[in-house]
């Protein structure tokens, strides 16, 4: 899934991509509209009414987001400017979702000049929130006091996540919101990212309809929606498997038909925002090895250090690695970037083709949480994004920066 570059993009020239400034981003149109249409096309399967928003915040070129408005899947968003983003890229405003968090009162003016999807964090937000306006559709982002992931700290329910209303209130909070005058309520739960096991998503269904049957049918509402969150995995390491989302839908429908016509909620429909499933895998990173250095270890020194992917250093999460030469022989090498911290090192020895300084190198599942957490550390400019179109076309979606780029703000100082 997203592991072999060729297979990736399809009649790409190599040496055409030699020619370009790296490090850069590489997305594939194609394999971006794939991972949609088998999402929707799945959970529409089991729940013709089936509702995607894609979680912005993973990748918001706004490029790679006209290809999901193209596909008629709305957004989630968690800050204003996305939002903002998604009315600018003409996405149906009344269909996306805002779920933020810690906001200031400016942020909600801000989103609630919009019509979307309100899913409030935090119960005593609300006073601020009506005093602006009342909106058309609220929902509460429940914390159902357990949560999971790939690493802990992208684990996202729980007591000591910093995230939700805790299970034991939201009786309390729907009743408060009724006597406030909404009219139409949702109920979201989202415990972490990156799982790759169907039963998690049937265990967190149950969690959620626990949490509906103790605390929410008793005020016989009529739930909008029953948004579970994101959450669906991408295998990063060679041996993992792919989630099996067949069988995913199939844990959560089979929740819905034993459990809904004995709450008194109506019909919700099923909602979800991942990020991750629909463009991880249809990204790279394109390096350029620098230098390789006999030391205690073998370190093969890129030009795409921790500004350019975050990942690895602030979770050891793993990408997988491809040289792209012809070379027969293999070496081991711990792969590093330029930046000047230790952990600016990729985790675990890894076994690639035997490299030479010049070569590219492809960084495997960078379409998520790539470019959007690249930074400025080490006065190194953010990379250029491109992206190969199903018309096999090699697009300039975002121009990499120059040195000015990095000053254009400071007053009194021209570079």
């Amino acid at each position: 899934m997203g592991r072999d570059f060729l297979s990736l993009f399809p009649d790409l020239d190599i040496e055409d991509l030699r020619k370009l400034p790296s490090p850069f981003y590489l997305y594939s149109e194609q394999k971006i509209r794939n991972n949609i249409q088998h999402l929707l096309q799945t959970g529409k399967k089991y729940f013709p009414d089936f509702h995607l928003h894609y979680a912005l915040k993973a990748n918001g070129n706004p490029h790679i987001l006209k290809i999901f408005q193209q596909e008629g899947v709305s957004v989630d968003c968690s800050a204003p400017v996305e939002l903002e983003l998604a009315h600018r890229i003409d996405f149906p405003i009344e269909d996306c979702l805002y779920t933020g968090n810690y906001e200031s009162q400016e942020d909600f003016q801000r989103v609630l000049q919009y019509d979307c999807i309100l899913n409030l964090d935090d119960a005593r937000r609300m006073a601020e929130v009506f005093s602006i306006k009342i909106p058309e559709v609220l929902s509460f982002r429940i914390n159902p006091g357990i949560g999971r992931g790939a690493h802990e700290g992208i684990v996202t329910g729980g007591e000591k996540a910093k995230f939700g209303i805790p299970h034991e209130l939201s009786g309390e909070v729907y009743s408060e919101a009724l006597e406030r005058g909404a009219k139409k309520l949702g109920i979201h739960i989202m415990t972490g990212s990156n799982v790759l096991e169907p039963e998690h998503f049937l265990q967190i269904t149950e969690r959620i309809f626990d949490i509906i049957e103790e605390h929410i049918s008793p005020l016989n509402i009529q739930l909008e929606f029953i948004n579970i969150g994101g959450g669906l995995g991408v295998p990063y390491r060679p041996e993992e498997k792919t989630l099996d989302l067949e069988a995913t839908f199939r844990n959560i429908k089979s929740v819905f038909d034993s459990r809904l016509s004995k709450l008194n909620i109506g019909q919700p429909k099923l909602a979800m925002e991942p990020g991750r499933y629909l463009v991880a895998d249809a990204g790279c990173i394109v390096a350029r090895v620098q230098h390789i250095k006999e030391s205690y270890r073998r370190f093969l020194g890129m030009d795409a250090g921790m500004s350019t992917l975050l990942r690895p250093a602030m979770y050891q999460a793993y990408h997988h690695i491809e040289v792209l030469n012809q070379a027969k022989d293999e070496e081991n090498y711990y792969v590093c970037g330029q930046i000047c911290e230790n952990s600016d090192v990729f985790p675990e020895e890894r076994r690639l083709k035997k490299a030479q300084v010049g070569d590219l190198l492809a960084i495997h599942n960078a379409g998520a949480y790539g470019f959007c957490m690249a930074s400025h550390y080490n006065h190194r400019e953010r990379p250029a994004e491109y992206l190969w179109t199903q018309n096999k076309e090699l697009n300039v979606i975002r121009k990499p920066e120059v040195p000015a780029d990095m000053f254009r703000n400071v007053p009194d100082f021209q570079w």
